[in-house]
């Protein structure tokens, strides 16, 4: 009896597994696709080539669809591909987009003039003449103008097609040489004769290189570039250089690192004000330079001036820190809402709208192209590693520092409470951040 028991439970497994376990199959020799088959289902990794490069995704096909061949699925699945191509803003009206393609786009091919619906897509920004980058699914509509099933569009960071003609110096900006070689740089917009970027090591610079960049890379890619004749406005933090090479970087940011913190002090009435900073770690970079502490006069507009007579906008500090940042609680953005995120959360954290313009210019560049970015403020655990002395002593004291990585897909996350004290008196403000690898 025993033994019978033993041949039924042998033939169940036996059975299940024949009806739910996958084999793989050979790869397909499309972009490598490959299969994974059970009786009752299939499993197809997809890496189709498309004319915008590979359709990658995991998809799962049950019965009957598991019998169709991988041709045949992929005329479903087809549909679901994304294109996108660059275009001109000719018409925005009620919510019917008509743009022109570029001329080296593959849909110029198709028509001249290409329309789509933006109603629950929104207005990018987009103004008449401005070039943006649709990405549709299926095919485009033969009519006039043709039309397309736009999921995304967005103002064109990719400009190659055109020079760039505008004024990057002020008439009466004071340029220095800026030193250095070369740079670990994120490409933020490209054009015929020159690119510009933002450094990786998230700094205030807006750096301009002129020279042709190839078509071999995007905007969002990370470069080292070598360069020469360097010059930067210190007021604008605006550089500009000779392109010289330009190559793959490996770089990554530390991820214990903390990035400009700044602090800003408004006091009620004209006041010499002494700031010290005990950081468990190491810092890397001080402005003005940190000589046991900062002393320097500050006027109720937060303007501060040191012993020399210079003036600055507020104590610039970086560093190491051996601190683990905290992210069981927060909010996870979609990088095109992380503008409008930072805005609201920054006001519920006491900022004013100076201070935090000032936070959204430094982060924004490196959170916006992002699929998603997780974000957490922090709160003790950055205090108790960061600790601010200040004589005389603020009457309100906020600092505001957060924690971010760059996501591919949406994260759960306990939502966190933002809460700020009044702003009463003098006031002290300070705000910094750091980017964690992506997850």
């Amino acid at each position: 009896m025993k033994k019978k028991a033993w041949i039924w439970t042998l033939m169940a497994v036996v059975l299940l597994a024949i009806l739910f376990v996958p084999m793989p199959k050979s790869p397909c020799r499309d972009g490598g696709t490959r299969e994974y088959a059970a009786l009752t289902y299939k499993v197809v990794d997809w890496k189709r080539l498309t004319d915008d490069g590979v359709h990658e995704v995991t998809k799962v096909y049950w019965f009957p669809e598991n019998f169709k061949s991988v041709d045949e699925l992929w005329a479903s699945e087809e549909q679901n591909v994304e294109h996108k191509f660059r275009a001109a803003v000719i018409e925005i009206k009620n919510d019917l987009a008509v743009v022109e393609p570029l001329e080296e786009e593959d849909e110029r091919r198709s028509c001249d003039r290409i329309t789509f619906s933006i109603g629950e897509l929104g207005n990018c920004g987009a103004e008449v003449d401005t070039v943006v980058e649709v990405v549709y699914t299926g095919a485009v509509r033969e009519t006039y103008p043709a039309s397309v099933n736009a999921v995304r569009w967005a103002v064109s960071k990719d400009l190659r097609h055109l020079e760039y003609t505008g004024t990057w110096f002020e008439k009466d900006a004071v340029v220095e040489d800026y030193p250095g070689a070369s740079q670990d740089v994120i490409i933020t917009e490209i054009y015929t004769n020159c690119f510009f970027a933002q450094t990786v090591v998230p700094m205030p610079y807006q750096m301009k290189f002129n020279g042709t960049l190839s078509d071999d890379w995007c905007v969002g890619d990370q470069a080292l570039v070598s360069y020469s004749n360097g010059r930067w406005d210190k007021e604008s933090f605006r550089v500009e250089a000779d392109l010289i090479s330009v190559e793959v970087s490996d770089f990554e940011l530390d991820p214990n690192a903390c990035y400009k913190p700044v602090v800003y002090l408004y006091p009620e009435a004209e006041t010499e004000v002494s700031v010290k900073l005990t950081l468990d770690g190491r810092l890397t970079c001080t402005y003005p330079a940190y000589q046991d502490g900062w002393k320097v006069i500050a006027a109720p507009d937060g303007t501060l001036t040191d012993a020399k007579g210079q003036t600055y906008n507020y104590l610039y500090w970086e560093g190491d820190s051996y601190a683990r940042w905290d992210m069981s609680k927060g909010f996870c953005v979609k990088g095109e809402d992380t503008a409008a995120f930072l805005e609201d959360a920054l006001s519920r954290l006491g900022l004013n709208r100076r201070e935090a313009n000032e936070f959204i210019v430094y982060w924004l560049p490196l959170m916006e192209g992002n699929p998603y970015n997780t974000i957490s403020f922090q709160t003790d655990i950055y205090t108790d590693a960061a600790k601010l002395e200040i004589t005389p002593a603020p009457d309100t004291l906020i600092r505001v520092f957060m924690a971010w990585q760059a996501s591919d897909s949406f994260v759960e996350l306990p939502v966190q409470e933002l809460t700020a004290p009044e702003r009463t008196g003098f006031a002290a403000i300070e705000w910094g951040g750091t980017q964690l690898k992506a997850k």
